[in-house]
């Protein structure tokens, strides 16, 4: 049975709850240009700014669950 370990799970846990945030912000700039389009405000710098933090986060989170799952190599120090 192969059962990750806790700071895999953690890195997991952590990534994914990052792709939930920026997919709630990614939703929200995504109205605001629709209403932009409709005549209404555009989306506003904060907004567009959240979202774009919250994706390099997302990117960051995802490289390190992979590095925490990826298996360990020994470095020895005896040659051949």
């Amino acid at each position: 049975m192969n059962v990750p370990s806790p700071v895999h799970a953690t890195a997991a846990c952590a990534a994914l709850t990052a792709t939930h945030l920026r997919e709630a912000a990614q939703a929200q700039v995504v109205r605001a240009f629709r209403a932009h389009l409709g005549g209404g405000a555009d989306p506003s710098d904060e907004s567009l700014e959240l979202f774009a933090r919250l994706a390099v986060a997302e990117q960051r989170l995802r490289r390190r669950a992979g590095e925490a799952a990826a298996p360990r190599v020994a470095h020895g120090g005896g040659g051949q």
